[in-house]
């Protein structure tokens, strides 16, 4: 009952919005505390927000913190949500959605472009969100849910976070460029951030994410050049120069294979000795019947795909 009313365009349409994401806190098993990504009805002001003047947003992410009062024996106690961050989203799609703890302790969330197409339109300012770090669309944030020196006293900014301090920069953001990184994990072995962008028309990505980086997007769309064309749909090209401040995929597939990844994880397990350190992932395949494609990067990072 938090939620917007889901389906964008009817009752069982399509949609993006929705519960995205979960997180317990390290201390779960003694502090009870978890955290959660909704999608809800815009009430009042956002944190942040990049609407013009006279236009409302679609609906506003929220990010949750919970507490279970017996972490073993007990559910949520619904009385005890505190509120961390909400933002507001310009249009129903590309919200992103993974909330999770990383190797630091520190929550990290992941925040699409805002929606629409090609990173234009209300919402997006001139030249889009993904290449504008004095917003939170876009990126993927990194915040400290136990502190409290963030501008709404909820919760804390890591002093270490790559653009605390700098001019025109939000202090929470880890990395930002993307489209759409719906889901991103960290290797549980190495600490890498492995992060799946979705693609506008033509590439499905793969990122290794360090602080600070700038992962392209709407310049960039995978390893190529993109053009967001206007008023009509925008479309890839072969750069005619390099971009040394934007970093490439590590991986990325074409939409002859598929239209959304979905993101995964990097093998650790014990029962499959040559999955060992792969990244194993999804793609949504709506071109292939919705029947989905499971993939995986051998140690040279060319894409794989399970037959099942």
């Amino acid at each position: 009952d938090r939620l917007v009313a889901l389906g964008s365009f009817g009752p069982c349409s399509f949609d993006q919005r929705g519960f995205l994401g979960l997180a317990f806190h390290p201390n779960y098993e003694r502090n009870g505390f978890l955290y959660t990504y909704t999608s809800e009805p815009v009430a009042g002001p956002a944190d942040f927000s990049t609407m013009p003047v006279g236009e409302t947003a679609n609906h506003q992410a929220v990010i949750t913190e919970w507490r279970v009062t017996r972490p073993c024996r007990s559910t949520v106690d619904p009385h005890s949500a505190r509120e961390l961050l909400r933002i507001d989203e310009p249009q129903f799609n590309h919200d992103g959605g993974t909330v999770t703890v990383g190797p630091d302790g520190l929550l990290y969330i992941c925040r699409g472009d805002g929606g629409g197409r090609d990173d234009e339109g209300i919402g997006h300012g001139s030249n889009g969100n993904g290449q504008d770090a004095s917003n939170v669309l876009g990126t993927i944030l990194r915040i400290d849910p136990n502190g409290r020196n963030s501008a709404n006293g909820q919760y804390g900014i890591p002093a270490d976070n790559p653009f605390v301090g700098h001019a025109d920069h939000v202090d929470e953001i880890f990395a930002y460029g993307f489209r759409n990184p719906y889901r991103f994990s960290f290797d549980s072995a190495t600490g890498e951030l492995y992060a799946a962008d979705v693609g506008q028309g033509d590439l499905e990505e793969i990122d290794i994410v360090n602080a600070g980086g700038n992962y392209g997007w709407n310049i960039k769309e995978g390893s190529f050049c993109f053009e967001p064309n206007g008023d009509e749909r925008g479309f890839v090209f072969n750069c005619p120069a390099p971009h040394p401040d934007l970093i490439d995929p590590i991986a990325e597939y074409d939409h002859d294979e598929g239209v959304a990844i979905v993101g995964g994880f990097v093998y650790r397990g014990g029962r499959i000795p040559a999955l060992q350190g792969q990244y194993v992932f999804g793609e949504f395949a709506q071109t292939f019947s919705n029947d989905g494609r499971l993939f995986y990067l051998d140690e040279n990072n060319e894409i794989l795909e399970f037959q099942i």
